[in-house]
């Protein structure tokens, strides 16, 4: 009896346990739209593209002008998207972005450095997948 109620228990834990997910997983390769937004300035119409290669998650983002940023260090875990941004100049964004609808990411990235307002610098970032990712 003890045997069976143990062998149930491990078949219920496996039949119920859901699966590792894949290194980036919810993250869909190909061209995302999105905004940047620096306080008090208007936002700007960005695309990203992503792109996966073994377990590492590619970000290149593309705005005015054609003018491309790589990002580095991206993770994916729980929902929440990790990032550092070289802005140039020695200068470098933590950007932390949450998923909002199950799709799209929004979030903040931010530089502890004063800036020339002896401020730091703030950035709002949203990355939505492409159509195809429905």
């Amino acid at each position: 009896m003890r045997r069976s109620l143990l062998a149930a228990t491990i078949l219920g834990a496996l039949v119920f346990a859901e699966p590792e997910p894949a290194p980036g997983q919810g993250m869909p390769d190909g061209t995302w739209r999105g905004w940047l937004q620096q306080a008090d300035q208007d936002s700007i119409r960005v695309s990203y593209l992503v792109q996966h290669s073994g377990n590492h998650i590619l970000i290149t983002l593309t705005g005015r002008s054609g003018i491309t940023y790589d990002m580095s260090g991206a993770k994916l875990r729980d929902d929440v998207l990790t990032f550092d941004w070289s802005v140039g100049l020695g200068a470098f964004l933590y950007c932390r972005l949450s998923r909002r609808d199950g799709r799209t990411f929004e979030g903040t990235c931010n530089d502890q450095s004063p800036g020339t307002t002896g401020k730091g610098v703030r950035v709002w970032m949203m990355m939505t997948p492409p159509d195809s990712s429905r």
